[in-house]
């Protein structure tokens, strides 16, 4: 289609966007069972056209994890909120703003109320989210969250908007992957 337009394509990205975590139910491995013979089809080895994907979240989502200390919290009520697209169960909304750091985990009990909330960064930056909607038992200024597969474009997108500092990344890593690092990292650099 593109010669017939006087355009030599030689080069296909196929993009981004793979899922790299657990807790997704397409796997990147049905992605691909169906994307190979597809290309195999329209794109023979022989046809000169070069295929690229960009697979970083895919290699990158799981291995961030995000701890979130409550700094602030905001109420507010559903008449202020403005939005038409409002949850209509949710009376009210929780707005946090968090800080990073270690976690401590709340466990719900069967009669909690659940509310309506988002999460903010403390830059007062706009995109500076964690969660744009979500429903969550009531949390307090100095709880904590952890979000996990948080790998793709967090650090890349951190902020330093009103001058606050990038946050401060910890490496954590279990007993066996660390010895598996060490002995692969040896291996390479004999």
């Amino acid at each position: 289609m593109g010669a017939e337009v006087g355009f030599n394509m030689f080069l296909l990205d196929i993009g981004c966007g793979f899922p790299g975590s657990e807790d997704v139910n397409l796997k990147f491995e049905e992605i691909t069972s169906v994307i190979n013979p597809v290309l195999c089809k329209y794109f023979p080895t022989d046809s000169g056209v070069r295929i690229i994907a960009e697979p970083g979240r895919y290699c990158v989502a799981s291995v961030f994890t995000l701890a979130v200390n409550i700094i602030a919290k905001k109420l507010i009520l559903k008449e202020q909120t403005g939005s038409d697209d409002e949850d209509e169960s949710s009376e009210q909304t929780f707005m946090y703003y968090g800080n990073d750091g270690p976690l401590l985990q709340k466990r719900s009990k069967p009669d909690e109320k659940y509310y309506s909330f988002s999460i903010r960064g403390l830059t007062c930056d706009g995109l500076d989210r964690i969660v744009e909607h979500c429903n969550l038992l009531e949390m307090n200024v100095g709880n904590w969250m952890l979000f996990e597969n948080m790998g793709v474009c967090t650090v890349t997108a951190a902020s330093t908007f009103n001058r606050f500092q990038r946050p401060t990344i910890y490496y954590v890593t279990s007993g066996p992957t660390w010895k598996l690092i060490v002995v692969t990292c040896f291996k390479i650099n004999k």
